[in-house]
């Protein structure tokens, strides 16, 4: 149980970082909000091609939880440790098996929706979760208190907490991605660092999950700039029928899915 002297030194420290993020925010409303105004980053994946790619995985392995190439790109991008229990182990992309009601089985990839409203950002008592002007959901783990409202907030499950350090389940680290420490949430950043660097380098951006399903998958993750009309993910949703995660919430989540043909 926290102690009354804990637990006031623990408020205290919160309503001091709550002050701070206003220079953040007026930050990404000033100088970076003329760069990102025109971005609007979003993912768009095809359930029929990821349940393809699935049950050839399952089929060559023999294993049920077999990780695609998507999951494996990002767990290594990002730093994403790997823990032999399963009940805090990090997860910033995973593949759930779903049935509908013709007793189907198909595969869906779930991360963080990177919500216009995003909830989590609304309730983080220290601002520590907070949204670019480009759409993209950060997390700064150095003002993370781990007090995990943003998980309860999250309708998604798509945040994770670290009951260990990261590091006791990484066999490699890649320096470009900030480890994270115990006692903290993470989750996806659509690999925001990729996307910053090649933005600056003129170049388009693509999260190493959408690299790796290109190159290793069946191509059924599309990344791109909603913002641009032109861009192949505008394209999609315009001649599409695509489904959002709970869109009755009113998050209006940055993630879409082609539903099975």
């Amino acid at each position: 149980m926290i102690s009354r002297r804990r637990f006031l030194v623990l408020v205290g420290a919160s309503a001091a970082m709550a002050m701070l993020p206003l220079q953040i925010s007026a930050k990404s409303i000033g100088s970076e909000a003329k760069n990102e105004a025109k971005r609007r980053w979003a993912m768009v994946a095809d359930i029929e091609k990821c349940t393809e790619c699935m049950r050839e995985l399952i089929k060559k392995t023999g294993n049920e939880e077999v990780k695609p190439p998507c999951v494996v790109a990002c767990d290594r991008e990002n730093n994403v440790p790997e823990f032999e229990e399963k009940e805090i182990d990090p997860q910033w992309m995973r593949i759930v098996k779903f049935k509908n009601k013709f007793g189907e089985e198909f595969y869906v990839p779930l991360l963080c929706n990177h919500c216009e409203n995003p909830p989590c950002a609304q309730v983080c008592l220290t601002q520590a979760t907070f949204k670019r002007s480009d759409g993209i959901v950060e997390v700064d783990m150095h003002r993370c208190i781990g007090c995990r409202y943003c998980m309860i907030a999250c309708p998604y499950g798509s945040r994770s907490y670290n009951f260990k350090d990261p590091r006791e389940g990484l066999r490699e680290v890649n320096p470009k991605v900030p480890m994270r420490t115990k006692g903290v949430v993470e989750k996806c950043t659509f690999c925001v660092h990729r996307v910053d660097e090649a933005i600056a380098n003129g170049r388009e951006p693509e999260p190493a999950c959408v690299e790796a399903c290109r190159k290793y998958g069946k191509n059924s993750l599309v990344f791109g700039n909603v913002n641009d009309p032109n861009s192949g993910i505008s394209r999609i949703l315009k001649e599409s029928i695509v489904i959002q995660l709970r869109p009755e919430l009113g998050t209006d989540p940055h993630v879409y899915y082609l539903p099975k043909r």
